[in-house]
């Protein structure tokens, strides 16, 4: 008999968002926690969702632009979620390369709204030098990795016992590297299977590969197996693509370790692009078929605990 048909899974969904018009994302559709948990609802037999991780949607903050309040929508998320009445946490955005007076007074601000749901903090990053569409609402360069105030930071969310997400393009890891050896006890999620981009050519793929083994040497180093479009964008209907995408999903595990990497539904952003969440996670299941329950409970569920600093209430 198949093993899917046998086993049910809990699952950790590490990486959703909801959402409220800003200006950085643009006019989505509103978002609610009723309309994440209506979506989560069509989750294969096999899965259970126990838990999930909401993860900010303000993207970035530039001297002169659009103000998002941050701790507004830590306020908001926990008011949604606190109603449906299922564990989770909150990775929120705060802007880390200011002085450490500043970032401290902001992450006081999140924990006064979500106390211990509070699991982390993330400042995108993604820059591109020559390609606007591959740099991010309001991030104004590529060095905040190399500023003072943003080592400093992160060594705030260490002793706090927050972990930092880290989203950037293959191209920006090395400086990135340099800032995350000086912590070797935080802990980093990296996000989007550390965004090998679709329709580049082999060395953008090999600089990729060279990245991610770089950062795969950093134990405290996690992965998130999301936002796998991102990599070929029709790979939920194209044998081919999803071969592609596959293999690149097991390469990475097979860098970081099954405890280290884990599924996460990068929904509504996922959703847009059309990739419903039985495919998804029929995808997600299809790949792990051959894998031991032990290392299918990493994936689904127990890596993303440990990564956002254990269990979740």
């Amino acid at each position: 008999m198949n093993r899917l048909k046998e086993e049910t899974l809990k699952l950790c969904d590490p990486h959703f968002h909801l959402f409220r018009p800003n200006p950085n994302i643009g006019q989505v559709k509103r978002y609610d926690a009723k309309d994440y948990f209506n979506d989560m609802k069509l989750l294969p037999t096999q899965l259970q969702r126990v838990s999930g991780i909401h993860v900010e949607t303000v993207v970035g903050q530039m001297p002169g632009g659009p103000f998002i309040d941050s701790v507004d929508e830590t306020r908001w998320v926990c008011s949604q979620l606190s109603d449906i009445k299922a564990p989770y946490g909150i990775v929120a955005y705060v802007h880390l390369a200011r002085p450490l007076k500043n970032v401290e007074h902001d992450i006081e601000k999140h924990f006064e709204e979500a106390g211990n749901k509070l699991r982390g903090i993330r400042m995108i990053l993604n820059y591109h030098p020559t390609d606007p569409s591959l740099t991010w609402s309001q991030v104004e360069h590529d060095r905040f990795t190399s500023d003072t105030h943003f080592h400093n930071s992160l060594g705030l969310l260490r002793n706090r016992n927050l972990s930092f997400d880290l989203s950037c393009h293959p191209h920006q890891v090395e400086d990135a590297i340099k800032a995350l050896r000086e912590q070797p006890d935080l802990r980093i999620i990296i996000n989007h299977l550390g965004f090998l981009r679709n329709g580049e050519d082999q060395v953008h793929e090999e600089l990729w590969r060279k990245k991610m083994r770089s950062l795969a040497e950093l134990p405290n180093v996690f992965m998130k197996l999301s936002m796998l479009w991102f990599a070929r964008h029709n790979y939920t209907n194209n044998p081919d693509e999803e071969l592609f995408v596959r293999n690149r999903v097991n390469e990475i595990i097979e860098l970081f370790g099954h405890e280290r990497c884990m599924f996460a539904s990068n929904y509504p952003v996922d959703r847009a692009r059309d990739i419903d969440i039985p495919t998804l996670y029929g995808l997600f299941l299809k790949w792990t078929d051959n894998l031991s329950t032990s290392e299918k409970n990493a994936l689904f569920h127990d890596t993303a605990l440990n990564a956002y600093g254990g269990p979740l209430h």
